[in-house]
């Protein structure tokens, strides 16, 4: 008898994967031995290693801005404040996933420049995220707490884009002090413009 496997639980045990191990580390065999698949479901549900990262990252990815959305949603706080939050809490938050970064952060390093099909996913994940965090900043300009001279799209790129490095790095030290300080003192900078 044939057992069905719930595909958004087996992408979940692939993000964990991946976020822990990589790409280039990861076989079939381990895939399918986390998931309790067999290699026959596994290429009848994903058609190919390949494809398994790509559904991988989409999931990740409305996971993310789902996350990102209910962290800037609070409009009790000042935009500013909900932004300064919002990277506080995914700083905080590594400890717990041993310092794992992000899938789409990892994915993006380790084979978009190699991958063409992988560097587009993430490429586009990662501005499904700027496009959620653009309103806040939009929002942080009119009440005069960000800098109003600068495009807000690409302030919403640059404070993502210093967050993945910082959060690199944190990865790396196994301590997220001086990420939190990078973009803490990024903020800062954006905020004294007058």
């Amino acid at each position: 008898m044939k057992q069905k496997h719930d595909k958004e639980k087996v992408l979940q045990t692939g993000l964990n994967i991946f976020c822990s191990k990589g790409y280039n580390s990861l076989g079939i065999d381990e895939i399918c031995k986390s998931t309790g698949m067999t290699k026959g479901a596994f290429y009848h549900a994903f058609k190919s290693k390949e494809n398994f990262p790509l559904e991988s990252i989409s999931a990740y990815g409305e996971f993310t801005v789902a996350y990102l959305t209910s962290k800037l949603s609070n409009k009790s706080e000042k935009a500013i404040d909900r932004l300064r939050e919002l990277y506080d809490s995914m700083f905080q938050y590594q400890p717990k996933i041993k310092y794992s970064g992000c899938m789409i952060n990892n994915m993006m390093s380790e084979l978009g420049g190699i991958n063409r099909l992988v560097g587009d996913a993430t490429a586009t994940e990662f501005t499904h995220f700027i496009e959620t965090i653009e309103p806040s900043v939009v929002e942080a300009q009119k009440d005069g707490d960000l800098n109003p001279n600068i495009d807000s799209n690409s302030m919403a790129e640059l404070l993502h884009s210093t967050f993945y490095g910082a959060l690199t790095r944190a990865k790396g030290l196994q301590d997220f002090t001086k990420g939190k300080e990078t973009m803490e003192i990024l903020i800062n900078s954006l905020t004294k413009y007058k």
